[in-house]
């Protein structure tokens, strides 16, 4: 991996991380867009016991959370931290994408894996192009 910050695989880590933030925000602001987005349905009233809330704002700031580690990570340059997330989010891809095939999830859930599986395939594309990039310039 490039451990040189301003290669492509530290932009695409920042952006990524940018993109986590915003969307973690967008979840805290406004909950049902998120449960909407999410395949959820939303109903008009709430019942007493209903927790709908608090665990959108758990996941919403675990969101924020990661997407602040994509910058700390891509900001320090360290070394392993773009395998560590690529194989973080192909861990996470094959489970919401097992939700949702086992029914346990929506289906919509296929799209949250996809997204998933598309980051860690550009940041292995980023640093499949900063390695060449450095055989090139040795």
């Amino acid at each position: 991996m490039n451990t040189k910050r301003g290669g492509a695989t530290y932009w695409t880590l920042t952006t990524l991380g940018v993109l986590g933030g915003v969307l973690g925000a967008l979840g805290v602001v406004s909950p049902d867009r998120q449960l909407r987005m999410s395949g959820f349905e939303t109903p008009a009233e709430r019942g007493p016991g209903d927790h709908t809330a608090a665990v959108m704002g758990s996941s919403s700031f675990a969101a924020i959370g990661e997407g602040a580690a994509y910058l700390v990570g891509a900001g320090k340059g360290w070394p392993g931290f773009p395998a560590y997330v690529m194989a973080r989010r192909l861990l996470m891809a094959g489970g919401l994408a097992g939700l949702a095939v086992t029914g346990r999830a929506p289906r919509s859930f296929v799209n949250a894996a996809a997204w998933e599986a598309v980051g860690a395939a550009a940041i292995g594309a980023a640093s499949w192009a900063d390695r060449r990039a450095a055989a090139r310039r040795a």
